[in-house]
Order: C-alpha cells, then sequence, then structure tokens
C-alpha cells in the first residue's frame, strides 16, 4: 500500500513539475556534506556544509521512504524555511519549475496556505517543494507541540497528499535552530570588512 502511494505521489510530482515547460529556477539543490547527524524519533537534525557556508537541518524522512520534508535554519537571520524533497528515480535532464498552491496542517490547528515553487534541478534526481509561509514561527510552534503534519498540495488538478509524524520534531527543530543561532553569535564577534556595516 505505502509502495503504490508513493508511485502514485512520483507520477503526480512529476506531471506538476513538467507543466513549467522548462522554465529555469534558481539553484536549489546543491549538494551539501552532511555532518553531525543526530536522530530524534521520526526525526533528525544535521548540518549541511558547502565550503564556508553552513544550513541547519530538522528533517523527517522517515515516514515516507524517498520523501523528505525540512526545515533549513540558515545565518544570520535563522528564519525556518521550510522544503520537501520527493526522489523522482531518474535524473533531470534540464531545469524546470512551477508554482502551485499548499497547504499544511498540524493536527486541528488552523491550516497555513500560501503558494508554493515545485522544481526539478538539471543533474538531480529530486523534485523539490518549497513553501512560503507567511506565519513560520507559529508553523514551528505547531511542529513542537502537534502529533501529525498534513500537507496538500494542488495547481488546478486533482490535489495530493502527504502526512508526516511529529515525534522526535521538537527536539530535532530545537537542535538546529540553536545552533544556527549560535553560529550567528559567533559570526557576529569575528572582525567584519568595513563593507559589511552598510
Amino acid at each position: 500500500m505505502r509502495t503504490r502511494k508513493l508511485r502514485t505521489l512520483k507520477v503526480r510530482t512529476l506531471a506538476l513539475i513538467t507543466l513549467a515547460g522548462g522554465l529555469s529556477t534558481p539553484a536549489m539543490a546543491l549538494m551539501y556534506n552532511q555532518q553531525g547527524i543526530e536522530a530524534a524519533g521520526h526525526w533528525a537534525s544535521m548540518t549541511l556544509v558547502l565550503g564556508e557556508e553552513r544550513t541547519y537541518r530538522a528533517s523527517n524522512s522517515y515516514d515516507m521512504p524517498g520523501t523528505a520534508f525540512s526545515v533549513d535554519f540558515a545565518p544570520p537571520e535563522c528564519r525556518p524555511r521550510l522544503e520537501l524533497r520527493v526522489d523522482m528515480g531518474e535524473v533531470a535532464s534540464r531545469d524546470e519549475t512551477v508554482s502551485a498552491n499548499a497547504a499544511l496542517r498540524v493536527d486541528r490547528f488552523t491550516a497555513h496556505a500560501g503558494p508554493t515553487t515545485l522544481a526539478k534541478e538539471r543533474g538531480d534526481n529530486g523534485a523539490y517543494v518549497s513553501f512560503t509561509n507567511a506565519a513560520p514561527f507559529r508553523l514551528l510552534h505547531e511542529l513542537h507541540v502537534g502529533d501529525t503534519l498534513r500537507l496538500q498540495i494542488e495547481n488546478g488538478n486533482e490535489p495530493w497528499y502527504l502526512t508526516f509524524q511529529l515525534p522526535g520534531a521538537a527536539i530535532a527543530l530545537d537542535r538546529a535552530a540553536r545552533q544556527c543561532h549560535e553560529a550567528a553569535t559567533s559570526n557576529d564577534g569575528a572582525e567584519q570588512p568595513p563593507s559589511a556595516y552598510f
């Protein structure tokens, strides 16, 4: 049953993205090194490293094999960014992107609805969904206290749904956010070039 649902998810994701007709998108799928992975229930936290750049991530890739829902924190703002990655099983030959609508809902809290971007990137086998959220810190609180996160994504066709469990989310999110703020604070103390103040 789970395999059939995942296959359906991949087909729908591919169908949504191929509607884009090959529009290019900014780099979303840069290949990061993962360090300091720490599991917590259905979730894990880690540091993504690319040269000097650091991003701190809390992610659930447990509930749906080949699919990961992630919350990223990047210095200096450490504002939560939400992303979904679905393994499409084949490497994309070109960049493609399409706009859609999405809603995220934790338990019976009010749904967070808004525009989203679905994209594939040349040389990557994943499809990426980047969520726009007007109240990311409210959603972050709900992820801390809730039991289940449900997603709905649609672009005029039949919507598709995903479900992620939240045991361990609070631990993973707290660790990723804390590491981001620690990194941002340590960078504040470093000597900055004159241009950094303008």
